[in-house]
């Protein structure tokens, strides 16, 4: 992600590309929220058996469920808009037929490591497939049995994610 940076201009717009880039012809601009917000969701949706929104639902949530959530973002990282941050509440919820049984499921989802680990899956997919961008699961919070999503009790906690793009001018 941190890598030496130069501009060059393709049809009349600049566009900021890393050294590696400059030699395939692939450059990009930097991530959009809405591209992140793709991201993520493609990300996680290969953790089996896990429905992935990357917009708060309306209605009709079927569990288990993660739910990305924008909670702020930070536009002057680094100097001269170098590096933008982008943080995310994840909710993750699993449906309560039984406290230990959904517990036990909701506890694969966010343990550090795993087949069914968030955080794993983001760890070996840091990029989310964007170009500048850097993704990691902070921590854990909120871990309550009393979640109700459209009228159906389930058991549930937040991630926090930071995502690293660059920023531009």
């Amino acid at each position: 992600f941190w890598r030496s940076q130069y501009s060059t201009k393709q049809r009349n717009n600049t566009i900021n590309c890393t050294i590696s880039q400059r030699h395939s012809s692939r450059c990009f601009l930097m991530a959009t929220l809405s591209q992140i917000r793709d991201g993520l969701k493609t990300t996680v949706s290969n953790v089996s058996g896990l429905r992935c929104y990357d917009t708060v639902p309306d209605n009709a949530i079927n569990f288990p469920v993660a739910i990305f959530i924008p909670t702020d973002i930070e536009f002057d990282l680094a100097m001269q808009r170098g590096t933008d941050l982008y943080t995310f509440d994840l909710l993750v919820a699993v449906q309560r037929a039984d406290s230990r049984t959904a517990q036990d499921k909701l506890d694969a989802f966010i343990t550090g490591s795993g087949s069914s680990s968030i955080r794993q899956v983001i760890f070996n997919n840091r990029t989310l497939g964007l170009s500048d961008t850097d993704a990691r699961v902070v921590n854990v919070s909120n871990y309550a049995a009393d979640v109700n999503l459209n009228g159906i009790d389930g058991v549930g906690a937040n991630m926090t994610i930071e995502v690293y793009t660059k920023g531009s001018s």
